[in-house]
């Protein structure tokens, strides 16, 4: 799912606050709480159609001004992109781009529903509000954290391998994998992951 808003402050502002992570339940109706333990890793708590998830994230890349992109290692199965662009000196987009992998039947139902969606859309303009009322960020980190392209490919394979046999071959498939199910298993798992990683790198 992917989600943009326009906020009225300059990039440095808009991504300083974003940086605060811990914040993020001031504006985010369904995060109870983030704990920042070091640069790269943040644990979770989240209630989600009525159900309390936690996981483990860790930031794969981080470029100030411009973008943060994150996965879960653990937990529900969550990942994004948010990007930053000054449309002028007072004026910056933020684009989010979400995969979220719902568990259980009633997070499933709810993410068919639109929940998820509409959820995130609402968390990007509380997000617009809470900064623009603000008029200044609660802190800032202006740290890189570079991309490690064999740790994405290998977390990857490793997400891939959980998946059925079914959805292994739908993922395939949507690579461009023919005949996915004539294909050994483990030669699939590494097909697909080049693949997305590939597109990813692109991205």
């Amino acid at each position: 799912m992917n989600h943009s808003v326009d906020i009225d402050l300059p990039v440095r502002t808009v991504y300083d606050q974003w940086t605060q992570f811990e914040d993020f339940p001031l504006f985010m109706k369904h995060v109870k709480d983030v704990r920042q333990t070091d640069e790269t890793t943040l644990e979770w708590t989240a209630k989600i159609s009525g159900i309390k998830r936690s996981w483990t994230a860790e930031i794969t890349e981080q470029t100030p001004d411009q973008r943060i992109a994150w996965h879960s290692v653990d937990g529900t199965k969550h990942g994004g992109v948010v990007t930053f662009h000054a449309l002028s000196d007072d004026t910056t987009r933020v684009m989010v781009q979400l995969d979220v992998d719902p568990e259980g039947f009633l997070e499933k139902v709810a993410d068919w529903g639109g929940y998820v969606s509409d959820r995130s859309k609402k968390d990007l303009e509380q997000f617009k509000d809470f900064i623009e009322s603000r008029g200044r960020a609660t802190g800032a980190w202006r740290g890189d954290v570079e991309r490690d392209s064999m740790h994405d490919l290998h977390s990857r394979e490793e997400s891939l391998r959980d998946l059925s046999d079914a959805e292994l071959a739908a993922r395939a498939e949507a690579c461009g994998v023919e005949r996915p199910l004539d294909r050994p298993r483990d030669w699939i798992v590494s097909a697909v992951a080049h693949q997305e990683h590939e597109e990813h790198t692109v991205s």
